[in-house]
């Protein structure tokens, strides 16, 4: 089988895992990938918002912000960002986007964010979201990223006010989570995966776990012919011939399935 396709079957599958509740079944455990526990289909929580609770002013948890790094610290040390390109639903939902994107790109519709000189630095706001939004304004605001998150709107609140017509009560983020949701949506349209580069807190946390992986990709840079086909497939925009253990990289396998030299591999250590 196709090493994409397989990628297919296991996103499907996460993503089923990820709405066992529609039948009834509540697991309880910690995604260790981004999707919204208030989704009236969803059978567990939300790893950030289980972060955010337990570091709320006068209600610090440390056994609650223990779990959900827990779980994704095992994952992350196990196949660092690969969660992000093989299992996290928003990462599913942005490869149906990819075409999209692709397109905006290649008719020069917007300046390309992607050809930026700065763009690689625009890829630090997801640490200041993870930093500022998940652990600081909880403890001194009590504000926190899941009241405005953009996954909360696509798999929590438009599903509850489908099933739930007229009987929803906005909260006081409603409209200002609303307006995120909107600028999410034109995101994901127009720059491949761009909430996975520039915005998404979980992505931020297993980026980190990259360098230590037991799992990564590996390019053999001896044998490489710099054709460079492997990075035009790269929905991270990343340089794969000189890579090493990139903390972008979700090891989504496209660099590894195009490479006419097949020097690309995944590795364990």
């Amino acid at each position: 089988m196709k090493l994409q396709l397989k990628r297919l079957y296991s996103q499907f599958l996460f993503f089923l895992s990820a709405n066992l509740g529609a039948l009834g079944i509540k697991s309880g455990f910690c995604y260790p990938f981004f999707y919204c526990n208030a989704c009236p289909a969803a059978d567990a929580a939300c790893p950030l918002r289980a972060i955010e609770v337990g570091v709320f002013k006068g209600n610090f948890n440390l056994k609650l912000i223990i779990y959900p790094f827990l779980i994704l610290g095992i994952a992350g040390v196990i196949t660092g960002r690969a969660f992000c390109g093989w299992a996290c639903p928003i990462g599913l939902l942005q490869r149906g986007t990819e075409h999209s994107a692709k397109k905006v790109k290649k008719k020069r519709w917007l300046p390309s964010l992607e050809e930026s000189e700065h763009e690689h630095q625009l890829r630090y706001i997801k640490y200041l979201i993870l930093l500022i939004f998940v652990v600081i304004t909880p403890i001194l605001i009590e504000f926190t990223f899941t009241d405005i998150c953009p996954v909360g709107i696509l798999t929590g609140t438009i599903p509850t006010l489908i099933l739930n017509p007229g009987k929803y009560v906005p909260s006081s983020y409603f409209f200002p989570a609303m307006f995120i949701f909107t600028l999410f949506i034109i995101l994901i349209l127009t720059i491949r995966r761009g909430w996975c580069r520039y915005f998404c807190p979980i992505g931020a946390i297993f980026a980190l776990f990259n360098k230590i992986s037991i799992l990564h990709v590996e390019v053999d840079k001896e044998k490489c012919i710099h054709c460079n086909v492997c990075s035009k497939v790269c929905p991270m925009g990343i340089n794969v011939p000189e890579m090493h253990r990139d903390p972008e990289c979700i090891l989504c396998g496209k660099c590894i399935s195009i490479c006419p030299q097949n020097i690309i591999s995944y590795e364990r250590r």
